[in-house]
């Protein structure tokens, strides 16, 4: 399941991140760095301004390659 959290900018989420973002209506991936949203030149999403939603990139990991030998 995605956390999505509103988009705050008087709580910005942590720079330096790639993220899952939202216009409510199209999702896109873009980078959070210095209080600034880099999202790509081809997106449906219209700009850092329409950015309503984001959400942490967390992808599942399998444990049994993970563990040491």
């Amino acid at each position: 399941m995605i956390r999505w959290r509103k988009y705050d900018p008087e709580r910005p989420p942590k720079s330096g991140v790639e993220y899952l973002i939202s216009d409510g209506k199209f999702v896109d991936v873009a980078f959070f760095d210095d209080n600034l949203w880099f999202v790509p030149d081809i997106s449906q999403i219209n700009g850092s301004g329409a950015i309503t939603h984001y959400a942490e990139i967390n992808l599942p990991h399998d444990k049994a390659k993970l563990r040491l030998v």
